[in-house]
């Protein structure tokens, strides 16, 4: 069950909860910081598939836009944002992403304003496929100050209709406190638990999301679930009960270069 509920757990972003005092588990470490859970964040995600001689055109767009994104990390307006290149390419096609994080939609309006008016998009984003989301999350939580770049997991599941509300409570109490360790521990940046906020496709997706400062960690963390496993062998099963299992998809980035508040 170990392999097993690694692909689970191993989940991204871009972001509470019942602590881990109340759900029995405690880290020993101090909390990171973390969005409260009645101040949901959003996240814009685009996707574009870039033909490969145009990368460096696209990378570019990436970097000009930069001072754009943290100035609006200063003001308040974002939350996070980030840039990124798949490091395992699969079918979809999708090459590059960006994504920025904020408490309102209209704060995403304003981020999208602010760089097309600094960095307008390069020709290489309109020579192949092109997809947009709204992401909603209540848990979350992110190293503060946090920036460079690191790589970004992300697990996509399609949830049982009637099994929401116990995901989400196992994820809340039982595997969000392993994801705190690491987070003490410098394994990982930030991570989240995402639903969509704009449902242009199954209403029972769900993304878990986390970031890394590099691929060392993503070993570090797989020890770190290992160990755990033993100690709580009964949540894999748990998790499982909940889930179109075969509906699970897995997405790993190198981040360019990203930003947290």
């Amino acid at each position: 069950m170990t392999q097993r509920r690694w692909v689970i757990l191993a989940a991204l972003c871009a972001f509470a909860a019942v602590g881990a005092a109340a759900s029995g588990r405690s880290s020993g470490k101090q909390a990171p910081q973390a969005t409260s859970s009645d101040q949901p964040v959003y996240t814009y995600v685009a996707l574009w598939e870039v033909p490969r001689g145009d990368w460096p055109a696209a990378e570019k767009y990436y970097k000009d836009s930069t001072p754009t994104l943290n100035k609006l990390v200063s003001s308040g307006t974002l939350v996070a944002w980030g840039q990124a290149r798949a490091w395992v390419h699969d079918s979809t096609g999708f090459t590059h992403m960006e994504w920025f994080t904020a408490t309102s939609f209209g704060d995403i309006d304003a981020t999208m304003r602010a760089l097309r008016d600094v960095a307008p998009l390069p020709s290489a984003f309109a020579k192949g496929k092109h997809a947009d989301e709204v992401l909603r999350s209540t848990i979350h939580a992110h190293k503060p100050g946090a920036s460079g770049s690191a790589m970004l997991w992300i697990a996509e599941y399609a949830v049982k209709p009637d099994q929401m509300d116990d995901f989400t409570q196992l994820f809340d109490g039982q595997i969000r406190p392993l994801f705190d360790d690491q987070m003490g521990a410098g394994s990982i940046l930030s991570y989240s638990l995402n639903f969509q906020a704009v449902h242009t496709g199954n209403p029972g997706r769900i993304a878990i999301a986390y970031m890394l400062p590099n691929a060392a960690a993503i070993d570090k963390f797989q020890a770190a679930l290992a160990a755990d496993e033993t100690t709580h062998p009964e949540l894999g099963p748990a998790i499982l009960a909940t889930m179109q299992y075969a509906e699970h998809r897995d997405s790993i980035f190198e981040v360019l270069a990203f930003g947290q508040k």
